[in-house]
Order: C-alpha cells, then sequence, then structure tokens
C-alpha cells in the first residue's frame, strides 16, 4: 500500500488548499499539501517535507487529525492527515496551478481529490 500525508494548514479561520496540475486521476482537482511517504519516513517528516519542497514553507504539525485507506484504480492508499500551521515563508505555486485560503463552510464549493473527500465534509461541518 502506497502511504501518503497531508497537512491541514490554518491561518486566520482558514485552510490552505492546493490544485494539482494535469495528469494522473487527480488532474486539476484541489488537494490539502502533501504527497508520498518516502521509505524510512515518518508521516510527519513527509508533511514538511513536501510542504517545503512544493509550496516553500516551513510548518509545525499540531497532531495527527485521521488516518485513513482508500483505494484509487491503480491500489489502496494510505492517509495520515496532520493539522498544522505555517511558521515561515508565504505558499508559492511551486507545482500546483493555484493556491487558496479557504473558510471550512467553502471548501465544499472545490472539487477534491476522492481520498480527500471525506475530510474536506468533516472539516466544513460546523462544531
Amino acid at each position: 500500500m502506497k502511504r501518503i500525508a497531508a497537512a491541514i494548514l490554518r491561518r486566520n479561520d482558514k485552510i490552505l488548499i492546493c490544485r494539482r496540475g494535469p495528469g494522473g486521476s487527480c488532474g486539476y482537482l484541489w488537494e490539502f499539501p502533501g504527497g508520498k511517504i518516502e521509505p524510512g519516513e515518518t508521516g510527519e517528516d513527509c508533511a514538511v517535507r513536501e510542504c517545503r519542497e512544493e509550496l516553500g514553507v516551513e510548518i509545525q504539525l499540531q497532531g495527527l487529525r485521521e488516518e485513513t485507506v482508500y483505494e484509487y484504480p491503480d491500489g489502496l492508499y494510505g492517509f495520515v492527515f496532520y493539522d498544522g500551521v505555517i511558521i515561515s515563508g508565504e505558499p508559492e505555486k511551486r507545482v500546483h496551478l493555484e493556491i487558496r485560503w479557504v473558510s471550512p463552510e467553502k471548501l465544499t464549493d472545490f472539487s477534491f481529490c476522492p481520498a480527500d473527500r471525506p475530510m474536506v465534509e468533516r472539516l466544513s461541518r460546523p462544531i
């Protein structure tokens, strides 16, 4: 099973989302920043690395939010979602078409990768 780590980054009551480029099963869809966990890497290390590489920011994780499994056409993927904040830098579009800060209740207005949709639904509900 492939393993993916993602960060739910918050700032001023908004959540950072990123729009993927073309290609793959999630081309042009929105996602939370993150990526594939490399051999010998923890989920936490992966989330921090991916945000540094793809967005040019340093983040601080504030804990594990959820672990899920999703089956894409090419196999099973294990996802770990972490809560976090940016501690240095401003997000840059290094690999994504767009990046946006969105209010939780507006997340459902965007087309997300299938594996992220349950998280989007949970985050968009009022507490």
